[in-house]
């Protein structure tokens, strides 16, 4: 027997070739118990640093976001490999819209990241062992 998938899935920033400057996008959770988002960093073209500043703040409007939870701020050195971040949100209690931002290294010298975030939006609370949590794991 099939069932329907129960989550929505949402394309939050496309991957671009040229991300040197922060994006962002707005979330909408509306419906959802619980969002899980995930974030891809792609590999540095270099061996110099280039760090990408991952931000999730909430808002009840598309134009006022603020910081819910300082885990969610992290800054990510992308590897020679890339990486992948994973951030989990219990929606209970929150602000209707979730506004995700990578901002990458301005240093032209470091070269540009290729980055890409989905969001995905379950309408059942999910229970892992830490439900309002950040994390990256580096791929590779």
């Amino acid at each position: 027997m099939k069932s329907a998938q129960k989550h929505t899935r949402t394309l939050l920033l496309a991957p671009v070739t040229a991300a040197t400057s922060a994006r962002s996008a707005a979330f909408d959770t509306r419906g959802g118990k619980y969002a899980t988002i995930e974030i891809v960093l792609g590999a540095k073209a270099n061996t110099n640093s280039t760090n990408v500043t991952v931000q999730l703040a909430e808002g009840d409007t598309t134009s006022s976001f603020v910081t819910f939870n300082s885990a969610f701020n992290v800054t990510q050195d992308a590897t020679t490999n890339g990486a992948v971040g994973v951030y989990h949100v219990d929606l209970k209690g929150r602000q209707r819209y979730l506004r995700l931002t990578l901002t990458p290294d301005t240093h032209t010298t470091n070269g540009v990241i290729i980055t890409s975030a989905v969001g995905i939006l379950d309408p059942e609370f999910r229970n892992p062992a830490n439900s309002s949590n950040a994390s990256f794991v580096v791929v590779g």
